[in-house]
């Protein structure tokens, strides 16, 4: 188990001769990532402060595990999604009735309880922390079980598409806080369309002061990413911190007009000063969520081995796909004796870590100390931040997991099957929950492994006219055919007792399209033909029938010689056979 040996136990000192000192750049991109982590825990059905709490711990651990140097551990849509619909489904909010008594308006909170009665008292936190044990129980047995190439079956399409379905929930769970109602959630089939049904209705309840700065931030992040930042990129390796720029007008704001109390304007509140304590997570209640601890495990290291492959190959270095494995597990686990939830890697932030100059993992040192300040003294400043804000900074941070239904074209042109996989990915996802979603992915991904060995791309060969090399007629045009009567067949798979159906049926026809044509010729006769004389003029020739029905006497039979049909099977791509492909063969030689 070299993933647990003591070398492997401080691999950030690997990274050691790379090492350089934290530019401003890194400190800077810290500044403006702590947004998003704020923003997603939202995503999670938890306090912004969860959030940070999370990212905190989790890249700290990381970063003395995990063999990439560029990826940014922390909160993220997709696990933080996942995660917010297992909380949902055992520890569900409580019910808010609004009273109007003497002219005052009184909520009255009612509690909701799940459909499991855990014997005990059970916070949100409480059961994200005890979900984040099991999920780095699951990794940890992954990675001691070597099963880390289970996400291989977790196709680029798959992640895509998958990516993109998870994208509409979260973008439509943040429309209530953008127009500042209340909204109850939903889960199982159909739970977007009757989130957007609520919000339809609710029209005459919107805050317009909410909605109003959620138009002015949508538009700020939008024109800043779009516009402002391409060209500033030109004199700085990062981008402006558009974000914090808006939490601190935002914050400046609703603190100035005191937008909570005069508006009704929903504020982040109450942000808990310094370092939680640790204490052991609720381990009696994983046995309800063993089959959401794998799926977030799966998805959570998904996420992390795709960046640290995309960075390793870029910048040149090599990545240890089980020691990753063994790091996220040992992040999970260790990280759940204090009150966070699951995590995983994020592309963007990855992205602007990898492109402000970070060598190794120890910008994390820097990253965790501005996030320690924020935890410790800054955090109650920004109490008066409007969540209608961190709403607008997630819905703008979708924008490239839409922009990946540009790829559908693309995918198309490839693979039909890819762009199957994409499909039924991205709309089982929007049609259910991401927890649904996710299961049906990845087995109709399985599926169409089976049927693309069931069949598999059969092509007929023709001889490219500029160059020897023999081609496909499927494919390209200006080929010279062979002899009419001469057909080469490529079979592009492994021919097995899966495909050995198509493969006969295709020779057959091949076969028997010829005989056929012949036959009818032999019955028929040759079909009169428009013959042009040397003089301009034509005539039709007479059928061998019409002749032999002009001459005395009855009619006589006539013969047409058929000439043999040459298939020749390119074998060159069949790399495998077992015994129903060898009696596919006897078969084939017998026609």
């Amino acid at each position: 188990m070299r993933g647990c040996s003591v070398s492997y136990g401080i691999l950030i000192l690997e990274q050691a001769p790379p090492i350089r000192l934290a530019s401003k750049c890194e400190i800077r991109t810290e500044k403006y990532m702590r947004n998003f982590r704020m923003a997603y825990a939202s995503l999670a059905s938890l306090p912004p402060v969860y959030g940070m709490y999370s990212s905190f711990f989790t890249s700290t651990i990381y970063m003395f595990f995990g063999t990439s140097r560029h990826v940014s551990i922390g909160v993220f849509a997709v696990a933080s999604m996942m995660v917010g619909a297992v909380r949902l489904r055992f520890v569900p909010d409580p019910d808010v009735i609004v009273e109007t008594i003497n002219g005052t308006e009184v909520e009255e909170i009612i509690p909701v309880k799940g459909p499991i009665d855990f014997g005990i008292d059970i916070t949100p936190v409480m059961l994200t922390s005890a979900l984040a044990f099991g999920v780095g129980v699951a990794q940890l047995t992954m990675g001691f079980l070597r099963l880390g190439f289970l996400t291989t079956y977790m196709s680029d399409a798959l992640v895509s598409g998958f990516t993109t379905g998870s994208a509409f929930h979260v973008f439509i769970a943040q429309l209530n806080k953008v127009v500042g109602v209340k909204l109850p959630r939903y889960g199982g089939f159909g739970m977007l369309f009757l989130m957007v049904r609520d919000l339809i209705l609710a029209l005459p309840e919107y805050n317009y002061v909410s909605l109003a700065m959620s138009v002015c931030g949508i538009t700020f992040l939008t024109i800043g990413r779009d516009y402002v930042n391409p060209l500033f990129k030109k004199i700085s390796p990062v981008p402006l911190p558009l974000e914090l720029i808006l939490v601190i007008i935002a914050t400046i704001i609703s603190s100035t007009m005191d937008l909570k109390k005069k508006y009704h304007v929903d504020i982040v509140d109450y942000i808990p000063q310094g370092v939680p304590k640790p204490s052991m997570p609720r381990i009696s209640i994983l046995r309800y969520m063993i089959g959401d601890c794998i799926a977030i495990a799966i998805v959570s290291y998904m996420f992390v081995i795709s960046m640290a492959k995309l960075f390793a190959k870029k910048r040149r270095y090599k990545i240890d796909a089980g020691q990753e494995l063994y790091a996220v597990g040992f992040m999970s686990l260790l990280s759940s004796f204090f009150p966070v939830y699951p995590t995983g890697a994020s592309l963007s932030r990855s992205a602007v870590c990898e492109g402000s100059g970070a060598n190794t993992q120890l910008y994390t040192l820097f990253s965790s100390s501005v996030l320690l300040a924020v935890i410790v003294w800054i955090g109650p400043l920004l109490q008066p931040l409007p969540m209608c804000i961190l709403a607008c900074i997630v819905m703008v941070s979708l924008k490239s997991l839409f922009l990946q239904f540009r790829t559908l074209p693309r995918i198309w042109k490839i693979s039909k099957f890819d762009f199957m996989v994409w499909t039924v990915s991205c709309f089982a996802t929007v049609a259910n929950d991401v927890m649904t979603g996710l299961t049906i992915s990845v087995a109709f991904a399985l599926i169409s492994v089976v049927l693309r060995e069931q069949w598999p791309k059969i092509y007929t060969l023709a001889q490219a006219s500029d160059q020897l090399a023999y081609k496909p007629k499927e494919r390209y045009t200006h080929l010279t055919p062979f002899d009419a009567h001469i057909n080469v067949l490529r079979f592009d798979s492994p021919l097995h007792f899966a495909n050995v159906t198509s493969f006969l049926s295709t020779v057959n026809e091949l076969m028997h399209s010829e005989t056929d044509n012949n036959k009818k010729a032999s019955d028929e006769g040759v079909k009169g033909a428009n013959v042009e004389q040397t003089d301009g003029s034509k005539y039709k020739e007479l059928s061998q029938k019409e002749e032999l029905s002009n001459e005395d006497g009855p009619p006589k039979s006539t013969k047409v010689d058929i000439p043999n049909k040459v298939i020749i099977i390119d074998c060159g791509a069949i790399c495998g056979i077992d015994t129903m492909g060898l009696d596919a063969f006897r078969e084939v030689s017998q026609l």
